[in-house]
């Protein structure tokens, strides 16, 4: 008897840990170890809206299911992992890398974009001024990132998801010492890949003016229209075939600043079936060049 109560209070003891030590442990199986907490949003890229059915957030052996009206997760992972599945029937499955995780963070990982159809995405980031390869900036696009080779600058965005029928969306690359960089998505899909070309990274100096970089500006006006979703293609040489960046206006008023680094350009403003081309030259990072109105026709 005596043998008999000291094993049940023995028990006693370790039962409260092991349900400590599960109470722990994610959707699809456990973890021992340092955790962060991912948090983000699936997104169709043909609807821009959340998936229904939900999605399944899948990392190593956790997993969750994304809600039906805002298509938002949360999932506690190891800090160990590396991607994020995002999977859905009658879909491919999607594949995201991760960014370091510490331990006790709370990682955004913002829209996760699917959709029937993925391609790759590449370019190369230089330096603005010297035209020199800018090696690991950070690139994120529809939810995929990927790093600059740090010999060559190059880089490519695999597994993105691609809707021809949508507007060209926007990404971003980031680089400590260099202003942020956002890009548009809009060249010719050939062979399953996109190439968006070189990608010119601003260097944080003193010439830059405060707040919100811009030394062109300018407002454009379309007759009986909004001027919203007008589409800025700066080229350069003004000759040149390929936009060498592109800015599509989201403001009613229909203001708008460029930040342009000295050289010749061409700009070509369009909207439908309306468009109208203004040529510049930009002598000093400080000039500021005021275009007034720009009427598309």
């Amino acid at each position: 008897m005596r043998g008999r109560t000291y094993l049940w209070a023995l028990l006693l003891g370790v039962f409260p840990v092991l349900t400590a030590l599960l109470a722990g442990c994610g959707g699809g199986g456990g973890f021992f170890g340092p955790s962060a907490l991912l948090q983000g949003r699936v997104v169709l890229v043909s609807t821009g809206q959340p998936p229904d059915p939900p999605a399944t957030i899948i990392v190593g052996r956790q997993s969750v299911r994304t809600s039906t009206q805002e298509g938002a997760f949360q999932l506690r992972v190891p800090t160990t992992a590396t991607q994020l599945i995002v999977r859905l029937r009658e879909l491919p499955d999607f594949i995201f890398p991760l960014p370091p995780l510490q331990a006790g963070q709370t990682v955004d990982l913002g829209d996760l974009y699917v959709g029937r159809q993925t391609i790759a995405v590449q370019g190369r980031i230089v330096d603005a001024l010297t035209q020199q390869p800018v090696g690991e900036a950070t690139v994120s696009l529809l939810g995929q990132r990927a790093q600059s080779n740090p010999t060559t600058g190059r880089f490519t965005l695999n597994g993105v998801a691609y809707d021809p029928d949508t507007l060209d969306p926007e990404g971003e690359v980031r680089k400590a010492g260099y202003l942020p960089r956002r890009f548009l998505a809009d060249q010719p899909v050939i062979n399953g890949v996109m190439d968006v070309g070189d990608l010119p990274l601003l260097p944080e100096t003193d010439d830059n003016p405060p707040g919100q970089p811009g030394n062109v500006r300018g407002v454009v006006q379309v007759p009986l229209d909004t001027p919203v979703n007008t589409r800025i293609d700066v080229y350069t040489p003004p000759d040149a075939l390929i936009a060498d960046e592109s800015v599509v206006l989201s403001q009613q008023s229909g203001a708008f600043r460029l930040w342009l680094l000295p050289g010749e350009y061409r700009l070509v403003f369009t909207k439908g079936t309306r468009t109208t081309t203004r040529t510049i030259t930009v002598t000093s990072l400080t000039q500021e060049i005021d275009l007034g109105t720009v009427v598309l026709q």
